[in-house]
């Protein structure tokens, strides 16, 4: 009868660590699918699994030592998941045109490990709640703050001779206030295919990349351009 209780409550417990694993996937998906919606540097993947692993290191430290409680301090697992977590933020922080950019970011990846922690930790209700806050305040206080700002997004590929012509494209992004998202080459028999991703406000106009191109000199042979609006 006991080894029956025993094995019950084996199943209800990996149970629950399932359902933590899946909620604090869930946290991750919504901050990072927000994130991702404004071409951010961290999106959907890794907010998901900095959530799946807190929860996880969390659950670890809960359970992993149990019968051996003086052999180990467990919350040295917890407290090195937000050192941890540091390094991953430090990687997005970065200057751009003169100013400091993905510090929202950073702190949304913080914030999404808390919230990981803390469901791994059996809080799922306050995890959640957390979760609804920081979505809530990213989505009110960025919709207020570009409400006069309209955002668009221009894809140019195009074709290049040589490799060095890339770092002058980025220079040229940079002196111009562009902002290169994602820049992607091919190799191809006539030499590269060079595919650029460029967000920016309505002042941007394809028109004006055209006439720099030409007037910097750059080899870059333009061959489809898209320019669409993007969310603010």
């Amino acid at each position: 009868m006991e080894q029956i209780f025993l094995h019950q409550f084996d199943v209800l417990l990996e149970l629950r660590h399932f359902l933590s694993i899946v909620l604090a996937c869930l946290c991750g998906w919504a901050i990072g699918y927000e994130r991702k919606s404004r071409n951010k540097q961290a999106g959907v993947k890794t907010h998901v699994i900095v959530a799946l692993a807190s929860a996880l290191m969390m659950i670890v430290s809960k359970e992993a030592f149990w019968e051996t409680p003086d052999a180990a301090d467990t919350t040295r697992i917890a407290a090195q998941i937000v050192s941890g977590i540091s390094f991953i933020g430090g990687g997005i922080i970065y200057m751009r045109d003169m100013r400091v950019s993905g510090v929202t970011t950073a702190a949304g990846l913080w914030a999404t490990s808390g919230i990981g922690m803390a469901i791994g930790g059996g809080f799922w209700f306050f995890g959640s709640v957390c979760c609804a806050v920081v979505v809530i305040v990213q989505l009110l206080t960025h919709r207020k703050l570009s409400v006069h700002r309209k955002m668009y997004q221009l894809n140019i590929t195009g074709m290049i001779s040589h490799l060095n012509v890339i770092h002058d494209i980025h220079r040229h992004c940079n002196l111009k206030q562009y902002q290169a998202a994602n820049v992607e080459v091919k190799k191809i028999p006539e030499g590269y295919e060079l595919y650029i991703q460029i967000d920016n406000d309505a002042r941007v106009f394809v028109q004006d990349f055209k006439k720099t191109i030409q007037e910097k000199g750059i080899d870059f042979k333009i061959k489809k351009v898209k320019f669409k609006a993007t969310m603010g």
